[in-house]
């Protein structure tokens, strides 16, 4: 009998193994199958308004920020608490968007 309980309490114990990491599992596997987000659009979407040309030109209000002298950090930090009539985008965009934003404006060759 004590054999048996033993066997019985290691299945258990192999089953609410299984159990419990497969949503952990399934939700790294969906995440890692989620798209990566293209800039440009994002860039189209939430400011091209006033940035123009996929911030190639300046646009209505916007300067141009092909070019900008700002390294990344400065950029996310006035998307994220805005300049002037810029506004501030941070209730606006995810912190991971505002990154991608950076890094696509930080990459815009500047001619």
């Amino acid at each position: 009998m004590l054999y048996r309980m033993t066997g019985i309490k290691f299945l258990s114990v192999l089953a609410l193994t299984v159990l419990f990491s497969f949503p952990v599992y399934a939700q790294e596997t969906l995440e890692a199958e989620a798209p990566q987000q293209d800039p440009k659009k994002l860039f189209a979407n939430s400011c091209s308004w006033c940035h123009g040309l996929f911030g190639m030109k300046a646009g209505k209000g916007g300067p141009k920020l092909a070019g900008t002298t700002k390294d990344e950090e400065g950029i996310y930090n006035t998307i994220v608490k805005g300049q002037g009539a810029m506004p501030s985008f941070k209730n606006t965009l995810k912190p991971d968007e505002i990154k991608l934003l950076a890094r696509y404006i930080k990459s815009l060759p500047s001619e």
